[in-house]
């Protein structure tokens, strides 16, 4: 099992400079680990170091419960608005989709 990092990210970035084994990159919304590279830094250090230099106490071990709930979430609710910017008058400048 690997450590994950929770929605509580805060894209601080302290956790990939403090890997080791460099299995965590920065994702779209937050910071993500790759659990195929994750060693959880057992044997090396008695805390695993994301878990140590997080500031928000994001990176936990994985958990397949907050994987579930969160994939769910994903698809609940309504689409993103996307918001494009309007020329003084109201119209949506040319080349800009909308």
């Amino acid at each position: 099992m690997s450590y994950m990092i929770t929605a509580e990210c805060i894209n601080c970035s302290a956790c990939e400079m403090e890997c080791p084994v460099r299995a965590i990159t920065s994702g779209p919304s937050q910071y993500v680990i790759d659990p195929g590279v994750c060693i959880e830094c057992e044997g090396y250090y008695p805390v695993a170091r994301c878990k140590w230099a997080c500031p928000v106490d994001a990176c936990v071990p994985e958990r397949a419960h907050y994987l579930a709930k969160s994939a769910t979430m994903l698809n609940k609710g309504a689409p993103p608005i996307v918001l494009t910017k309007l020329d003084p008058g109201g119209r949506v400048p040319a080349g800009v989709g909308g």
